[in-house]
């Protein structure tokens, strides 16, 4: 029967560091920003890819949720975006400022203020 023993190389030490025989330590080398934005162009230049995650922009959160469906006469909903073009605004901030003129207009100062709440 085989002895299942190892058999010794007799290197004179029991524990040997391969760390040491390798040449490799734990310390993990980090390059300064500068010489990371160096590497990034340099890579860009030979047509490397990076394989980091790209980061989204987070999206603001629109304040318009409701949807109002509402009947109007022909040609008013072309009339709107007309004037938000004209405005370089979107429809509903158009609405929002036609419902301003109108309330100022009319002098509602309660619905002013309810107004005011709703918008800022």
């Amino acid at each position: 029967m085989v002895d299942k023993q190892r058999i010794s190389l007799d290197l004179g030490e029991d524990n040997i560091d391969l760390e040491e025989l390798t040449g490799l330590s734990t310390h993990v080398y980090k390059p300064t920003v500068h010489q990371q934005k160096a590497m990034e162009e340099e890579g860009e230049k030979l047509g490397f890819v990076s394989r980091q995650s790209r980061k989204r922009p987070v999206r603001k959160r629109s304040p318009y949720t409701v949807q109002n469906n509402f009947k109007t006469r022909v040609g008013m909903k072309e009339l709107l975006q007309e004037v938000s073009d004209r405005l370089e605004t979107y429809d509903q901030e158009t609405l929002e400022l036609a419902m301003l003129a109108l309330i100022e207009k009319e002098k509602l100062n309660d619905l002013l203020k309810k107004y005011n709440e709703l918008v800022t």
